[in-house]
């Protein structure tokens, strides 16, 4: 299993996309995009999730590949409950804790679209930013 303090190491890490720097926000797309860490000794993929009929809800989760494991996921449109039985509201960011995996979320209230999720996203995850198709840009 994971450690947190691995988990803490490739999510800092400077990311780069494996092909091209462009995903699709058009409703129904559900694709997972292949990245890599700057200096290309690790690989993750990064999932994005659009409801075909809710275009304001969005998942966007990052997994380290060879793991699985989910190291942060931002969900836009879903309330969640915490292991602690606390509410969250949306938009809400999930990131890995060894003990809950990423069952645990915090409400993010400075998301308001979802071209600006992906942006705080990708900032997180230390991914730049990429192009946009189908979103405000």
């Amino acid at each position: 299993m994971l450690e947190e303090w691995e988990a803490k190491r490739l999510l800092a890490l400077p990311k780069a996309y494996v092909g091209p720097p462009t995903v699709d926000l058009r409703p129904g797309s559900d694709r997972d995009y292949p990245l890599e860490s700057d200096d290309g000794t690790e690989f993750f993929l990064l999932d994005v999730w659009m409801s075909p009929r809710n275009p304001d809800k969005a998942r966007f989760q990052f997994r380290h590949s060879p793991h699985g494991a989910v190291l942060s996921r931002l969900c836009t449109a879903v309330p969640h409950t915490n292991p602690d039985g606390e509410y969250c509201e949306p938009p809400h960011l999930h990131v890995f804790h060894e003990e809950v995996i990423d069952k645990w979320a915090v409400h993010r209230s400075d998301i308001f679209d979802i071209s600006y999720a992906l942006q705080v996203f990708c900032d997180i995850i230390h991914l730049p930013v990429p192009a946009i198709e189908g979103g405000l840009t």
